[in-house]
Formats: structure tokens, C-alpha cells, sequence
């Protein structure tokens, strides 16, 4: 990942695997993204902005160097030896890169060529001649003056000038005989750890590195002193303890950043891994406060600055570590990127993202921060859901919500066309922690309104363990949302105003096994207007298989225990229940149609469910239907009609296709449009309208139809319903 605080935007490259070669796709505000594909296929493995361009470097060890206004590649050249690591500033016009050798090139992003009259050769092998050839594993630039950088090797780090064209410091941790170190091993002896990290102080006054074994170390570049040497836990590691004391085992570092608020002088560091394994995973921020006076302070006085004032953990979700992580600063790029952060973008172990505030390490929401394509992996999507909602009724579904300053500002989205009179494709995307964000697809138009909704399933069930969402649906006409999880229960979402905004509710619900609950306290204190938790159903007969959501105010819900229950919202009450084991005797088999024996299924439960409007049977008036199929191919049509009280619901008919049943589609046979069960098609049932329809069944498996029924259209005359 990247980032550039001047253009906000962010970079992301991925990796070649078996879906596809890794590319590089770069995002903006709402959906503004370009994608950058390489020639040949790769991964990618290191990214930096700088100016109006971005400099990758692959796994081939190709540099290349991006135009960010075209997505093009505008220059670029393999590494001779490999690169090892790479290291650009954002007023500078060149990339260095360490290579395996050790040396230092230079790449000219002018000339779009290799600095061939530009080398550093290995400046460790020059303090240590006889030290085993070994790459650079990180570079970084004075904060404060160009004219000098600092070279990471394993054994130590260099500080060389480019001013005085040599190697002003070398910084080499040896940790004595008896010292603990970073992981307690090899005591016995002294021991120089393998060095994975160096950064600069802010000021460029004091260096850090980071070693294999845990260690931390603070040097006084001026005198090439340790100031102290410490674990994310324990300080004074390099000196000799007692042999009853038993030193804690620390794991290597993922990544460090000296970071600084808006006064550079103020620091702290970001810190991913270091960790005992036994202790909870994440980032760490140590707070070191503001910097002494370097000119006035005693060796004591720095000495006991780097113990830090508190260490804050940025905890992970369990089972997962940080991978790498992105710093989001608030302004500008200086600094490493560092300087007064406001958020963190880590990669975890697991492939998803996670972002937090920074220095708290609250979790910050993707939803209308990120692109919608990167909410798909913050955290993973477990189950996703389409709608096709009257447009009208989806330009009024704008959230109020209490949220952060956006994190992606830069890039301008490119004109499209706009489909004024078509409804609008409405993605439902549950993910991993029990959220549900919903948003418009868009078909290559301008899409009108492209915010984000969200709901957060786990509060309104007040369960924030294993949450996960197993069905979910949304009425076309009134946006209104249910979803179903694998415990059995249901949540019905209702566009409304929270009567809890900005505070938590006092009430306590108690649970209903079997009934319907009132949960609109259970709304998130920082939505104002938006998708409100309405009705919970505990109906307690295994997972929610399927859920589907009426514009007339009926809610169907099935589960896997087999069962059929039906709300009618104005209660709300459940105005039916049943096992679809009790329709078994009535089913009629189709007798035109041939189709291969289907395999004994030993349970059955609901699968689809659809509502409709049209005339059943031998009825002569045209009534609310719902259609349910299950796994083992039947088809249940259930009549809802109207009562001095509320709704009643009858059986129908039943019909076996024998096949898992995958869509139903009610249909107007007179005109081939759906019969969908609107409020305007069920207001005009008062004054007598009929509607003839057909239905329209598709199954698990191709149908052979013989093709004397398929002539002409004399096939659709006949009023009764008609499966296919």
C-alpha cells in the first residue's frame, strides 16, 4: 500500500495468484479508481508516491514508474543483482534502491533510466572487510537534509553524506555476555542481533534500529552511543541481569515508523510484531512525548525519555497479526510519511484490511471512507445480495451518521451517462463482522446517490461473537431491509429516525424464543437517520435459509429445521407458521414435463420465497400470494386475504418439480411484465381488478420439453397458473 496526503489518494498492489496476475488499482473519492496492469504477469511488493507519479517495484525485480493522469507506465528497467529495498522522497526526482550485493543505485525518474555513473558500493564492507556480503535491507533520507541517508545492513546501519561523499557513523548492536537482549537466547555469550529496521528521529538528531531478536535501539548519532536499548515491554536489555530472572521470548518486527505529531518534536513509535506469542496480537504506539533539549540534556535525561510515557496497544481480531500497514497522514508526505497521522491501514494475516485511528486504535468504519472495492476484503464478504429499487425511493435513503473527516478527497470521476427513469441495482453486502453495507452497483452511468448505508446486525441482536448473516433481502418499493443469521433469528431494518441518537439506550430487551421484539432502542448512537433496527424474530428452528421482504408489509422467512413463518409488519404479528413436511400430501405433479430422476432428500426447507398478486385456481377475484420453494422441488403458493382483524393465510396448492428450486417469478400474463405485490397493485384489489398471471419456475436441472409445447404461444392462453 501507499499513500500520498497532497493528491489523497491511496494505492494498492496485489499479488499473482491463481484469479489472476497482481496489478496495481489506485483510489479516490467515492468511486473514482484507475487500475495500473503491468505487461507481464507479477506481483507486487513495494509501492511509493512521489510528485504526480508512483514508483512499484515487482517480485521480477522490475522498477517501474506509473503516470498517475493516464494509468500508464511511463519508464522504467530491471534492477541488476535483485533489489532488496528502495527508498524515495517526495521533492526528489530519483529512487534509490538497495541491492543484494549491497550496494546503493540511484534510478533517474527524469530520464526514465538507471543512474549508471551514480553507485555506492557496499559501505558496510568498507568498515568490515571481511563481513559476508549481505544487501541492504532499508534506506531512508534525512528527514531534514537531503545531503545525508541512512543504510540498514544486517550486521548495523551507516549514516553516509553525500555532502562529504563518505560514511560519517557506523552503528552496530552487540549485546554482552549475560544481557537478556530482545529474545533472552545465547546469554551465554555476546551476540550482535540481525538488523531488520532503522528510522530517523524527526529532527534527524537520534537513529533507531530494530532488530531480529525484539530489540529496539536508541542511538546519539552525534557520539554513536546507545541511549537505550528495549523491548515493546522491558528497557535496559542490553545490560546483564541475574540468572533467576527469566527474560521473556519476543518475536521479530513487521514493521516500525517514528512518527510525529504536528510539532515534530513531539514523537512516538508505530510498531507492528515484537510481541511475546503468548501475549495478544496488533500494533503498538509507544508515546514518547516531546523531546528533550538535545544541547542541554544529560545522557541520563535521553537515556530515560526512550523509556517512553505509555505504551498503547492497537489490538488486532483474534487469530489474526499485522501483516504491513499504511500511515495516513493528515497533510503532508514529509517525514517518511509520519507526520501528524490520522489513521492506519493494516493488512492482516487473514487478507483483510482493518483501519484504525491513530493513536487510539478505535476501529474506523470503511463504509463511505473507502472505495466500495476495498470494503469487500474490510473484513471479508460472506454473502452478498441483490435488489432493484424504485429509483425515487433510493435517492431518498441518505444516511445521517456522526463520522471522521473523509480519508480518500483527491481524484475527479469522468462523465457518464445518467438513466433518469431506470430503477437502480442495490447491492446488500454482509461481511464478516456482522455488518451490512449497501450500496448502488451502477451499470457504467452516473449514479445519483453513491453513498454507502450501513447496518450493524450484531447490535441489534446484542451479540458481538460469531455474528454472521445466512439470508437477506430488501423491498424494492420501500427499501426495507431483513436479514436472517445461522442461530435462527431475524432482523427487520425500517428507514426512520433513531429516538437514541447520540446516546446509548437504557432498555434492556428481553429475549423471545418463538416471538417478535421490539428493538428500535438498539439503533447505533451515531446514525441520525437511516436503516433503524425495527422488529426481531427468534424463531428458533435452525438457520435462516431464506428471508424475503413484501412492499405491502409482509415479511417470509424459512429455515432449515423445515419451517415457514409469515409477519405482517402492521402488528407486527406472525400471521402464520408451518413445516413444509405438512404439505407433502398435497403436492400435483406436473405430468408434460420430463426430467431425470432427482435423489431422495431426506430433509426439506425453504429455499426461494417470492410474493405476488394474481388470481389462483378457480378463484374469480386476484389476491396476495407468496410463492415458497424448497430444496427437494416443491413449489407452496399460499393465499393472504384480508380479515375484520388483520391478514389470514391459507394454502393454495403445492406442486413437486423434484429439483432445488433457484428463482420463482411471478408474472402478468396479459402484458409479460411482473406481478410483483406492490402497494398500487394491492390498493386496486379493493375495487375488483384482476390480474392473470403465470408463474415462472427455474429448477437445478435443464428440463427436456417436448418441443409440441413450445409452438407458438398457445401455451401462455390458458389462465391457470403455469409452471416452467
Amino acid at each position: 500500500m501507499a499513500y500520498d496526503p497532497v493528491q489523497s489518494l491511496i494505492a494498492i498492489g496485489t499479488s499473482e495468484s491463481k484469479f489472476g496476475p497482481g496489478q496495481i488499482t489506485i483510489y479516490g473519492q467515492g468511486r473514482v479508481s484507475a487500475t495500473l496492469r503491468p505487461t507481464k504477469p507479477t506481483s507486487f511488493r513495494c509501492l511509493h508516491f512521489t510528485a504526480n507519479r508512483l514508483v512499484s517495484l515487482d517480485t521480477r525485480n522490475e522498477l517501474s514508474v506509473w503516470d498517475l493522469e493516464s494509468a500508464r507506465r511511463m519508464s522504467g528497467g530491471l534492477v541488476p543483482v535483485g533489489a532488496t529495498s528502495m527508498a524515495t522522497d517526495p521533492m526528489l526526482d530519483w529512487v534509490l534502491l538497495g541491492i543484494s550485493n549491497g550496494d546503493i543505485m540511484a534510478f533517474d525518474l527524469d530520464r526514465g533510466r538507471m543512474a549508471t555513473q551514480f553507485r555506492l558500493s557496499n559501505l558496510w564492507r568498507q568498515h568490515e572487510p571481511t563481513s559476508r556480503s549481505l544487501g541492504a535491507v532499508d534506506i531512508q533520507f534525512h528527514p531534514r537534509d537531503v545531503g545525508q541517508l541512512l543504510v540498514a545492513y544486517p550486521q548495523g546501519a551507516v549514516v553516509y553524506s553525500f555532502k562529504q561523499e563518505k560514511a560519517m557513523q557506523y552503528l552496530q548492536y552487540v549485546v554482552p555476555r549475560g544481557a537478556p537482549g530482545g529474545n533472552g537466547q545465547g546469554m551465554e555469550g555476546a551476540r550482535t542481533p540481525r538488523l531488520t529496521h532503522a528510522r530517523w528521529h524527526p529532527s534527524g538528531t537520534f537513529v533507531l534500529t530494530a532488530h531480529e531478536d525484539g530489540s529496539l535501539v536508541f542511538w546519539d548519532l552525534k557520539e554513536g552511543r546507545v541511549l537505550m536499548a528495549r523491548t515493546l515491554m522491558d528497557i535496559s536489555v542490553d545490560r546483564p541481569i541475574r540468572r533467576e530472572v527469566m527474560p521473556r521470548f519476543n518475536e521479530p518486527f513487521v514493521g516500525v515508523d517514528w512518527c510525529c505529531k504536528e510539532n515534530p518534536d513531539d514523537t512516538g513509535l508505530l510498531i507492528a510484531g515484537g510481541h511475546s506469542p503468548d501475549e495478544p496480537q496488533g500494533l503498538t504506539f509507544i508515546d514518547l512525548g516531546p523531546t528533550p533539549m538535545y544541547a542541554t540534556s544529560s545522557w541520563q535525561a535521553l537515556s530515560d525519555h526512550f523509556q517512553g510515557k505509555r505504551t498503547v496497544p492497537l489490538l488486532t481480531p483474534q487469530g489474526t497479526q499485522v501483516v504491513s500497514y499504511q500511515l495516513v497522514p493528515r497533510s503532508t508526505p514529509y517525514y517518511a510519511g509520519a507526520h501528524d497521522p490520522i489513521a492506519i491501514i493494516s493488512l492482516l494475516s487473514s487478507g483483510e484490511l482493518l483501519t484504525m485511528s491513530f493513536p487510539s486504535g478505535h476501529p474506523i468504519s470503511p463504509t463511505n471512507q473507502l472505495h466500495p472495492s476495498l470494503s469487500f476484503v474490510h473484513p471479508f464478504a460472506t454473502k452478498i445480495a441483490v435488489a432493484t429499487l424504485d429509483r425515487q425511493t433510493w435517492l431518498g435513503m441518505k444516511e445521517e451518521r456522526k463520522q471522521g473527516e473523509p480519508i480518500l478527497k483527491g481524484g475527479a470521476e469522468a462523465g457518464k451517462p445518467r438513466r433518469r427513469f431506470d430503477n437502480r441495482t442495490i447491492l446488500q453486502v454482509a461481511h464478516a463482522d456482522g455488518t451490512i453495507r449497501i450500496w448502488d452497483s451502477g451499470h457504467g452511468d452516473e449514479i445519483e446517490n453513491e453513498d454507502q448505508l450501513q447496518v450493524d446486525l450484531a447490535r441489534a441482536l446484542d451479540q458481538y461473537d460469531d455474528v454472521s448473516v445466512s439470508a437477506m433481502a430488501m423491498a424494492p418499493g420501500t427499501g426495507e431491509l431483513v436479514a436472517g443469521t445461522p442461530a435462527g433469528e431475524v432482523v427487520v431494518y425500517r428507514w426512520d429516525e433513531n429516538p437514541y441518537y447520540g446516546r446509548e439506550s437504557p432498555e434492556r430487551v428481553k429475549p423471545n424464543p418463538g416471538g417478535l421484539t421490539d428493538i428500535t432502542s438498539r439503533g447505533e448512537p451515531p446514525l441520525k437517520i437511516g436503516l433503524q433496527p425495527l422488529v426481531l424474530y427468534e424463531m428458533a428452528q435452525g438457520p435462516i435459509t431464506v428471508v424475503s421482504m413484501s412492499d405491502v408489509g409482509f415479511v417470509a422467512v424459512g429455515s432449515e429445521g423445515g419451517f415457514l413463518s409469515l409477519i405482517d409488519l402492521r402488528g407486527p404479528v406472525v400471521i402464520y407458521q408451518a413445516s413444509v413436511a405438512e404439505f407433502a400430501k398435497q403436492e400435483k405433479r406436473s405430468s408434460f414435463l420430463k426430467h431425470h430422476a432427482a435423489p431422495s432428500v431426506q430433509r426439506e426447507w425453504p429455499v426461494v420465497i417470492e410474493f405476488g398478486v394474481m388470481t389462483l385456481d378457480e378463484d374469480k377475484y386476484s389476491s396476495i400470494a407468496c410463492f415458497v420453494g424448497t430444496n427437494a422441488g416443491k413449489v407452496i403458493t399460499l393465499k393472504i386475504l384480508p380479515t375484520g382483524e388483520g391478514y389470514t393465510v391459507k394454502l393454495a396448492g403445492v406442486m413437486s418439480l423434484g429439483n432445488w428450486v433457484i428463482s420463482i417469478s411471478p408474472i402478468v400474463a396479459d402484458t409479460g411484465s411482473p406481478a410483483a405485490a406492490t402497494g398500487e397493485t394491492v390498493a386496486a384489489l379493493r375495487s375488483g381488478k384482476q390480474v392473470n398471471g403465470i408463474l415462472a419456475v427455474g429448477t437445478s436441472l435443464v428440463w427436456d420439453i417436448p418441443a409440441s409445447h413450445l409452438l407458438g404461444l398457445d401455451i401462455l392462453k390458458d389462465r391457470n397458473p403455469l409452471t416452467l
